[in-house]
């Protein structure tokens, strides 16, 4: 999920700097759609999510901005 919130950053800035500007927030889809979001929205983690902290607070950053949703 991080990898792709990534990419989406960057084809936003890509598209940007040729003229595209992009003002809404892009879509994010995921196979484990709804516990990944889940994680990432709430600042609580579990003992098993414990080894993705760090990417889930990008997209936790990137989702309180609005730049994916």
């Amino acid at each position: 999920m991080v990898n792709v919130t990534l990419e989406i950053i960057w084809i936003k800035d890509l598209l940007t700097k040729i003229g595209f500007l992009l003002e809404c927030p892009m879509r994010l889809f995921g196979d484990t759609r709804h516990l990944a979001i889940h994680i990432a929205e709430n600042a609580v983690f579990h003992e098993r999510t414990k080894h993705i902290e760090v990417d889930c607070g990008i997209v936790r950053k990137k989702l309180e901005e609005k730049i994916v949703v």
